[in-house]
């Protein structure tokens, strides 16, 4: 289908000419499509302006696409089509707003990137995802789109919905004792990035139980290694050994808390193996390399004090060199001396030669001889070594006798003395290093590192006195260590003791909620775990501790029991506030009388659940403001005036004192007031109708001497209509003439032929009657204001007598005054000034110069009250109808706090509205039934109960009835 520019453009190519009838239509089409299209341009723009960009594309891609629309609108002809419409006389169009097009194709290209992330949102939406999920999306829409302050402001207001969601889950979760699902509520808490500050005690919360899972688990995991570590130590297996060891110190670097004492000190002799490895695996590397630098020293020929020192270093960690590298060194050492001795060796040679024949001759005599008696002596030396235990220098003596005398050195008894010696020896070394390695390994700088558990054997291995008293220096050092460990333990753990002693009493003026007693608990385990801590604390501080021990285990299971008795008790009131209606709030009261949860008294069951009959009174009251609201809608007849009274009264009969009557004082009597109309209005009218002046017509006389040139007469219409043609005629004509308040007549004459007369008052009076049939529902339901619209008409009655108007006037608002208490108020001056005049409507029968005009005084007045009444009565029930549109409502209910104080509970929230809080009970006056007894208020937001009324008994629903 052709659009309105393709019409445009074909017109111009016609070649014929253009017809204007067909240019203007074409122009007021384009007129009214270019403004639609402006129009969303500029709701977009201001949307835009507004910080609502997705809001604002959103309103320009709604079918049909605003730039598309746009687009289409444009075409090449648009200058020549303008000349052609201002040549034809037609008004321009609009032109299309391209510098709005602009700002929105900027924004949808700005927008782009948000498309990813407003898809997620959707779908997280439609999926109904946890909030939590969500809100990390929305702060990265808030993070991209951070010119739309709308994201920042959903952001801060899900994040106020989420904190309080954590709060609830925080409760429940401590409740389950779930430690997992607390650890993750302590990250969300502690990301950062939160617009609105969580609450400190909601991140306390959350971080005291984040850490106590965090030990948990570590715990868990370090319990789960340590069998298996040990089970490696026992089988010196040190590859599995060393990887479980990586692992256990994954575990304490992931969780960062201190790793507790008796799994430290389950693991401690794996863990001291390892270490002892670890060392002598260093050593040995050492080691190795100082032996590599003396091999590369001795190859590389060094100087014999850098092989020395090179020498000693690789000797320094007490064990042999190989024996190579040893002899190397010892001939690198003698050679100096080597070559001395060959050269002294070489001067005496000579002289030896010279002298050994002379002495050999004199050696063999003395041999021969002495050869006997040395051999025993050099036996019974070596004896006597052995005896007195002198092992070494046996071993030495023995080796001397075979370098010089290798024959006695052979003897039986002095090879078995030596190797006795020499075992002797070779047993004393081996008891001496392992006296030295073990004292090496006991001893240490720091008395608390020294290895106790090695002194016992250090006493068996010691020797010497020198030995026995460094293992008695290492001992007292150890024993004084421990006693001033002992010392220092004992005033830590009850200092601790005390810390904790001081935690607990603040604990246990917090209440017994969930949390508390988690903390409670926390506190326990902690002082359980105090002897480990402290394995040297004297028995005072283990007595101490056990007390607080005692203590807190009895007040934790106090607490538990009291919560328990909460629990039932919050559940209860979850329960009555959850209830549907007072039927079922009713029904649950009384099942809750039979449980347990009675027992906490924060309801009295036995007092309340026989009230159930006066709560449903409040229920039929406001039936009775749904009926009362339906009828004042339309205004009330006299006859709904009547039922309206007569439920009133029941409901009196059934409540009372009632608010709702109170705030209707005087509504029976308005009614009664309604009720009475009727008999008025038709007393009224009746004596209007049945006056004179209702078959009354004015003759107007000519007359010079009055004011008006004529003097109007009254008489009756039937005579006017018998002597009709008598009066036409010329002459003297005798007409009756009205000449008394009661409607006589006196003959009169006129010079004939007389006026036409004039059909009033007779015609203003039938219309006034008339309207008592016409108005029949306005005199019902709108008395006020029908009547003051009657009065108004008869004041502009153009051809009616002045006075005749007072005196219709005043007996209209006689009978409304009469019929409406609050309309006499409302109209003092008018009926004051209408009764001092009666003296001039007394005189309405006689003949007087025609005048149409009220007393201008009396105008004056009635104009001033009446327009005031009029608006005032324009719904004379409005006071009621408000009323009526109001009901009770019931809110909540009264309890019983544990410390026996009266509390409320409210539905819903507390009531945005003011109002007056009620409870019903039996009526202890009158014939009622039921009474309302106000026993608090709701203002601005705020519950005040009154203290200590006698009507406040727990269990009791609460109403409120707006002021």
């Amino acid at each position: 289908m052709p659009t309105t520019v393709d019409k445009i453009r074909r017109a111009l190519e016609k070649r014929d000419g253009i017809a204007e009838d067909e240019m203007r239509v074409l122009a007021d089409s384009y007129r009214t499509q270019v403004q639609e299209v402006n129009q969303r341009l500029d709701d977009a723009v201001m949307l835009l302006r507004k910080g609502l960009r997705s809001e604002a594309i959103q309103r320009v891609e709604m079918t049909p696409n605003a730039l598309d629309a746009a687009a289409d609108m444009e075409f090449p002809e648009w200058d020549e089509w303008n000349e052609i419409l201002q040549f034809m006389g037609i008004p321009l169009p609009p032109k299309l707003n391209q510098d709005y097009v602009a700002q929105i194709n900027e924004a949808i290209i700005e927008s782009l990137p948000l498309d990813a992330l407003l898809r997620r949102h959707r779908r997280l939406a439609i999926a109904k995802a946890p909030l939590a999920v969500r809100l990390r999306t929305l702060r990265q829409i808030a993070r991209v789109d951070s010119s739309n302050s709308v994201w920042q402001d959903d952001v801060e207001k899900w994040e106020k919905v989420r904190l309080s969601q954590i709060d609830r889950e925080l409760k429940h979760a401590l409740e389950q004792e779930d430690s997992a699902y607390l650890y993750q509520l302590n990250q969300e808490l502690t990301a950062g990035n939160w617009r609105v500050a969580p609450s400190s005690r909601l991140v306390d919360q959350c971080s005291f139980a984040a850490e106590a899972h965090v030990r948990q688990s570590q715990e868990t995991e370090l319990a789960a290694l340590a069998p298996q570590i040990n089970a490696a130590f026992e089988q010196r297996d040190e590859a599995e050994a060393r990887r479980l060891r990586a692992h256990w110190q994954a575990v304490r670097a992931k969780h960062k808390v201190s790793v507790p004492a008796h799994l430290e000190t389950s693991v401690a002799a794996a863990m001291q193996w390892l270490e002892d490895l670890d060392r002598q695996a260093v050593m040995e590397s050492e080691r190795q390399q100082a032996m590599a630098t003396l091999e590369s020293k001795l190859q590389a020929h060094s100087p014999i004090e850098d092989v020395q020192a090179a020498y000693d270093q690789a000797s320094r960690f007490g064990e042999p060199l190989p024996e190579d590298l040893t002899h190397r060194v010892e001939e690198l050492a003698n050679q100096p001396a080597k070559q001395a001795k060959r050269k002294v060796m070489l001067i005496a040679g000579g002289v030896a030669a010279v002298v050994l024949v002379a002495i050999v001759g004199v050696v063999m005599f003395l041999a021969s001889s002495g050869k006997q008696t040395a051999q025993q002596e050099t036996v019974d030396q070596m004896t006597q070594f052995i005896s007195a235990e002198q092992y070494d220098a046996a071993v030495n003596y023995y080796h001397s006798v075979l370098s010089t005398d290798p024959e006695v050195a052979q003897l039986p008894k002095m090879v078995a003395m030596q190797a006795t010696a020499k075992k002797a020896v070779e047993k004393e070394a081996s008891r001496q290093e392992l006296f030295d390695k073990l004292i090496a390994q006991a001893s240490n700088d720091d008395p608390a590192l020294i290895d106790e558990i090695l002194l016992p054997q250090l006493d068996e291995l010691a020797a010497s006195p020198g030995e026995q008293a460094r293992v008695d220096d290492l001992r007292k050092r150890k024993e004084a260590y421990r006693a001033g460990e002992a010392m220092r333990q004992s005033d830590e753990m009850i200092g601790k003791i005390a810390e904790l002693q001081r935690q607990f009493g603040e604990l246990s003026r917090r209440g017994s909620s969930a949390a508390n007693r988690q903390a409670i608990a926390q506190l326990l385990s902690s002082i359980v775990r105090l002897p480990n801590q402290f394995p040297l604390g004297s028995d005072e501080a283990r007595a101490k501790q056990e007390t607080l021990r005692s203590q807190v285990d009895s007040t934790l299971k106090r607490m538990k029991d009291e919560s328990m008795v909460s629990q039932q008790r919050d559940d209860a009131i979850d329960s009555l506030l959850n209830s549907r209606s007072l039927e079922v709030y009713s029904d649950r009261l009384r099942d809750f009388s039979t449980q347990s949860v009675s027992r906490t008294n924060f309801v009295e069951f036995r007092t309340v659940i026989d009230e159930e009959d006066h709560w449903f009174n409040v229920e039929r009251t406001n039936a009775w403001l749904d009926a009362l609201a339906t009828k004042l809608n339309d205004g009330v007849t006299s006859t709904e005036a009547s039922g309206l009274i007569e439920s009133a009264e029941k409901i009196q009969a059934l409540a009372y004192p009632n608010p709702v009557l109170a705030a209707m004082p005087d509504f029976i009597e308005t009614m009664k007031e309604i009720v009475g109309r009727r008999v008025i209005l038709s007393g009224a009218f009746g004596l209007i109708s049945k006056h004179p002046l209702s078959r009354l017509v004015t003759l107007p006389i000519p007359d010079a001497e009055s004011p008006s040139g004529t003097t109007s007469h009254l008489i009756y219409k039937t005579f006017a209509e018998q002597n009709a043609d008598r009066m036409s005629r010329a002459g003297s004509i005798g007409v009756d003439v009205v000449s008394d308040p009661l409607g006589g007549v006196r003959n009169r004459a006129f010079q004939g032929p007389l006026p036409k007369v004039v059909e009033e008052p007779m015609r203003s009076i039938s219309q006034v009657v008339d309207q008592k049939s016409k108005q029949a529902i306005g005199f019902d339901t709108k008395w006020e204001q029908t009547f003051l619209i009657q009065v108004s008409e008869v004041m502009k009655r153009k051809e009616l007598d002045g006075i005749i108007k007072e005196w219709l006037i005043y007996y209209l608002l006689d009978a409304a005054t009469r019929g409406s208490e609050d309309l006499k108020q409302m109209i003092p001056l008018t009926m004051r000034a209408l009764v001092r005049r009666s003296s001039v409507r007394e005189q309405w029968h006689q003949s007087r110069p025609t005048n149409y005009d009220l007393n201008p005084e009396l105008r004056k007045v009635i104009m001033a009250e009446l327009n005031v009444a009029y608006r005032r009565f324009a719904n004379p029930l409005s006071e009621y109808e408000k009323v009526a549109s109001e009901r009770l409502k019931w809110v909540g209910f009264l309890s019983k706090s544990a410390g026996g104080q009266i509390e409320y509970h409210l539905r819903g929230g507390t009531p945005e509205a003011d109002g007056t809080l009620y409870v019903v009970a039996a009526a202890r006056e009158g014939d009622a039934e039921t009474s309302f007894f106000p026993v608090g208020k709701v203002q601005q937001g705020h519950v005040q109960l009154t203290p200590n009324p006698v009507h406040q008994v727990p269990g009791r629903p609460l109403f409120l009835f707006p002021y």
